[in-house]
Order: C-alpha cells, then sequence, then structure tokens
C-alpha cells in the first residue's frame, strides 16, 4: 500500500510538470502567432511593457496575477515563461 501512494506521489509530481511544460510551449507558440499577426517588435515592446511594471506597484488582491521573474528550478511549476526568455524568443524569430 505504501508503494501505491509513493508512485502516486511521484507520477503526480512528474505529470504536473509535464504539463506545465506543455503551457509554457503553448505560450511560445501564442506569442510567436501573435508577432506575425502584429509583428515581432510590436510583441517585444508589450512585453517589455509587461516587465517595467513592478508586482509592489500593485494593490494585494491582484498580485497573485502578476507575472514576475523568478528563478530556473520554479521554472519547471510556472504555466508560463519569464518574460525575458519569451521576449529573447521573439527575437530568435525571422523577420
Amino acid at each position: 500500500m505504501a508503494v501505491r501512494s509513493v508512485c502516486n506521489m511521484l507520477f503526480g509530481f512528474l505529470g504536473n510538470i509535464v504539463v506545465m511544460a506543455f503551457s509554457r510551449y503553448r505560450e511560445y507558440r501564442a506569442d510567436a502567432g501573435s508577432a506575425e499577426v502584429l509583428g515581432k517588435d510590436a510583441m517585444i515592446k508589450a512585453l517589455q511593457a509587461l516587465q517595467n511594471q513592478t508586482v509592489s506597484k500593485k494593490p494585494d488582491s491582484v498580485k497573485a496575477f502578476c507575472i514576475c521573474g523568478i528563478d530556473s528550478l520554479s521554472e519547471l511549476f510556472m504555466t508560463h515563461p519569464p518574460l525575458e526568455k519569451r521576449i529573447e524568443a521573439l527575437r530568435k524569430l525571422p523577420k
């Protein structure tokens, strides 16, 4: 019974990492699609505007919804990639 519980926790943990990775992949694809429609420079400027907003300026009731830079280990559990990485991915797109 204990082995089953450990396996459930382990595979649940690993499954969550896979789901979050797929979510980040979709975010990159959405950025690329938006860049195709709006232009790469416009998307980069929009993401930089988000980057310039600070969480401390936001009311406590909405801080949880803000996108902030986080260390690389916690990136495994993020649904969105850090803004710096999204901007870098857009810069690498062909013109």
